[in-house]
């Protein structure tokens, strides 16, 4: 089995606004948040700026489901875009909630072509009404 290393790619926070409620259809109660962040890295730094999807189970189980969609402006005035979706258990609420995603990246930005080759995975908390990733480049430990 091949042996992987993670290389540290940035840090998104964010404040979790008042949504959109859709409601309940298909067993699902769906809300839509705008999202709203910061970008902090030494290869990725910028705003980011989007819609996130957020489905839970209205039955037993307390699955959560988030699906992303958005645009990171880097500093330097790069457009990237950013889709990503990740899974929890929120059987006991939301807050101290961790769960995990796998962000995907699409630029044309010449500085940031090598986004569209990289898988990267991340890491989310929730306190309170804030937010926080932790994204990190998947690579060959060697």
């Amino acid at each position: 089995m091949a042996e992987l290393r993670l290389i540290p790619l940035c840090t998104t926070a964010g404040e979790i606004k008042k949504p959109n409620v859709v409601g309940k259809g298909a067993g699902l109660v769906q809300e839509n948040y705008p999202v709203l962040a910061s970008v902090d890295g030494e290869r990725l730094n910028g705003k980011m700026q989007g819609q996130c999807y957020y489905d839970w189970m209205s039955g037993p189980g307390g699955i959560g489901t988030v699906r992303v969609v958005a645009n990171i402006h880097t500093d330097d005035g790069a457009s990237i875009n950013v889709r990503y979706e990740a899974r929890a258990d929120i059987s006991n609420g939301f807050d101290g909630v961790v769960a995990y995603s796998a962000p995907v990246f699409t630029t044309s930005h010449s500085g940031y072509l090598w986004l569209n080759l990289i898988q990267t995975v991340g890491r989310v908390t929730i306190q309170g009404n804030h937010i926080y990733w932790d994204w990190y480049q998947v690579a060959e430990a060697g």
